[in-house]
């Protein structure tokens, strides 16, 4: 039974839907320079740092798909766009194998960027909508220092819902 509570799917699904009421809550009218803030997008970019790209973008796709399937958007857009963002965001593993708090900041919030950024790419190819009337030069920048901001709790629960221990050191005996 043990085993079966460490699977990333069962600890993913609960922090996503309450993650996703509290943005469709909350979060709906907090609008800082008319910038819906985006946490549910963090939490991805978070996972990314935590478990590296592969499970970054798998964390990313999972909650992406729950937020779509809770807001009545077409099934995976913002799968893709959150999974890309867990994936660029996990790409800080390739540049440091413990990287430094300012490093996962610069990383959480590209990923996040590059998230928000591909959810107008995507709408693009899946509905009528896209680029129309989308103010990207006033939303990425309030996304990714949300997203930003936001990895320091987040990186740790992206760490638990893909159940990832933390690397410790162990002196060698010789």
């Amino acid at each position: 039974m043990e085993a079966l509570l460490r699977r990333p799917i069962l600890r993913t699904v609960p922090v996503g839907l309450m993650l996703i009421a509290l943005q469709r809550s909350a979060f709906e009218n907090v609008h800082p320079f008319g910038v819906v803030l985006q946490i549910v997008l963090a939490l991805c970019a978070a996972g990314g740092i935590a478990g590296g790209p592969e499970r970054g973008a798998w964390l990313g796709f999972v909650l992406g798909v729950m937020f779509d399937l809770g807001n009545g958007f077409p099934l995976g857009q913002h799968g893709l766009a959150y999974g890309l963002a867990g994936f660029v965001a996990g790409c800080v593993n390739v540049v440091a194998v413990d990287p430094h708090w300012w490093l996962q900041l610069i990383f959480v919030s590209v990923g996040g960027a590059v998230g928000e950024f591909s959810v107008p790419v995507v709408q693009t190819f899946v509905t009528d909508g896209g680029w129309q009337g989308q103010r990207l030069y006033r939303i990425l920048p309030v996304i990714a220092v949300t997203c930003a901001l936001a990895s320091f709790a987040f990186t740790p629960l992206g760490r638990w819902c893909l159940a990832i221990r933390k690397k410790t050191w162990k002196p060698r005996n010789e």
